[in-house]
């Protein structure tokens, strides 16, 4: 064995040029795996850490809808339009909560979409605008949160102005970056105490409340999250969503007004005819009937069922005890026949939960491409040494040198080949990584949050990713020299001696 590593380090010398070209693909392939796996590694570290620490902690709680898997989004239904579902008996599910060890604390939550519209608008501005704001810029994705308890479990939120919703107080929370586009948008400055009008949209159609800014925020982390999220109190996020069981006061019908539900004659409703004279019309004004719409709801508000929430998040007390804590919650809710289900944050982020998939498969896809070209690319250079060294492969088949000794002296040189390369290029990916850390590179839209996993590009390389690197080029290596061994093994020793 040892003669033959002595050769094939002998050999890798005598043979420069060919050793640098493959020397240099595999350790480009190493510095590639390194780097890629560290971005991906740190987008999932970003998202994860944005969602626990922010959101939804370790343990998100949701019923379940034959639609699509729920997640903070919604159902991610073909159709996109299936209502979110409510945690059947509540009270139930959270006391099976409480009862659970290794739960740190818990909060209550239910999420909803809406959009900010104005009511002075006319059709003519309306249109004007969207020429230069954007509508994505007014949209909502509000949090309606249980202010008793949501605070104590995030401590994320910093507040900029006002303050943090308080149990039973209704408004809004908007980040700092919302306030700015709700102002330019709204052409007046917004600041606490101020009235926004939005309209929500869901499942059960949209509906329109008009309530007060009592706070300002930002994130202390900025990572891979929502930039559209809004606080709301939940007795609004409610109704706005559908989630009600009435109006608040009772409707009292006249005597007049109910007489045709005692008549005899069903036909005496419809015996005289009617005539419908056509008017004038001088166009509808949506706006006008949003206002409109908005006032009614306002004198009539609908009753909000306080009892209704889709999820409950809780944080465990330690992330060891994350994956048990959420299969003793399962198990439970099983046993008890309740139709929730406890997932951790990849199934609350939805979504962003997923995009890291996406990347994963779209990186594995290129590695994998990476990887057949390298192959080929080793291999030819493989084909182009084991011809060029005809002569000497016959020499030793001539003095005795069995087929395995050949096959072994060519694999302890690809071997070796492909171990030194890819620790080369695994250290080369590891000063990379350093550099892009070191330039402080900022994210500046939400593809580029998602991809460094917070605000600033910052790579993470683990032991485990190195060896990875490593172990994967030393296999490529190691099939590349196949098919060179085996034209190696098929030169006559008699034939090959007469090579020059």
């Amino acid at each position: 064995m040892a003669v033959i590593l002595r050769m094939a380090f002998r050999n890798i010398r005598e043979h420069k040029s060919k050793s640098l070209i493959i020397g240099i693909l595999l350790a480009l392939g190493a510095l590639i795996l390194v780097v890629g796996t560290a971005f991906i590694d740190a987008s999932q570290a970003g998202i994860r850490s944005t969602f626990s620490d922010v959101y939804t902690g370790d343990i998100f709680i949701s019923g379940i809808s034959s639609e699509g898997p729920v997640s903070l989004f919604g159902v991610s239904s073909p159709g996109g339009l299936a209502a979110t579902p409510t945690i059947p008996n509540y009270e139930k599910v959270l006391s099976i909560v409480k009862s659970t060890p290794h739960i740190a604390g818990y909060s209550s939550l239910a999420t909803g979409f809406a959009q900010l519209t104005r009511e002075d608008s006319t059709p003519q501005q309306a249109n004007a605008l969207k020429r230069t704001i954007q509508s994505q810029d007014r949209f909502l994705f509000l949090f309606g949160v249980d202010a008793a308890s949501y605070w104590n479990l995030f401590n994320q939120v910093e507040i900029v102005q006002g303050e943090r919703l308080q149990p039973g107080q209704p408004g809004l929370m908007i980040s700092e970056s919302q306030r700015q586009k709700f102002s330019d948008w709204l052409g007046k400055p917004l600041s606490i105490g101020d009235t926004l009008l939005i309209q929500g949209f869901s499942s059960a159609g949209m509906r329109l409340r008009e309530l007060p800014i009592v706070g300002i925020f930002q994130l202390k982390e900025q990572g891979a999250s929502p930039e559209q999220l809004a606080y709301i109190d939940i007795e609004s996020l409610r109704v706005m969503s559908g989630m009600t069981v009435g109006a608040n006061e009772p409707i009292q019908l006249k005597p007049e007004e109910t007489s045709m539900l005692s008549t005899d004659n069903a036909d005496s409703l419809f015996g005289e005819d009617v005539t419908v004279t056509q008017g004038s019309s001088t166009g509808i004004d949506v706006n006008a009937i949003a206002v409109q719409i908005a006032q009614e709801s306002a004198a009539k508000p609908l009753q909000a069922d306080e009892g209704a929430w889709q999820f409950i998040v809780a944080k465990a007390d330690s992330p060891r005890n994350v994956q048990r804590t959420i299969a003793a919650l399962n198990a439970s809710f099983a046993k008890e026949g309740i139709p929730v289900v406890a997932g951790d944050w990849q199934k609350a982020a939805g979504p962003y939960g997923q995009s890291i998939d996406v990347v994963r498969i779209v990186f594995a896809a290129a590695i994998i491409i990476l990887s057949i070209v390298a192959i080929i690319i080793i291999m030819n250079t493989f084909v182009i040494s084991v011809i060029e060294r005809t002569s000497e492969i016959g020499t030793m088949r001539a003095i005795g040198a069995g087929k395995g000794f050949v096959r072994g002296l060519f694999t302890a040189e690809a071997t070796a080949l492909a171990l030194v390369s890819s620790v080369v290029g695994a250290g080369l990916g590891i000063a990379v990584t350093s550099i892009l850390r070191a330039l402080h590179i900022e994210a500046t839209n939400q593809f580029f949050l998602i991809l460094f996993g917070g605000k600033y590009m910052n790579p993470i390389v683990s032991a485990g990713n190195m060896i990875t690197a490593i172990v994967v080029m030393v296999v490529v290596g190691f099939i590349a020299h196949l098919y060179p061994v085996s034209l190696a093994l098929k030169i006559q020793p008699v034939r090959a001696m007469q090579e020059e």
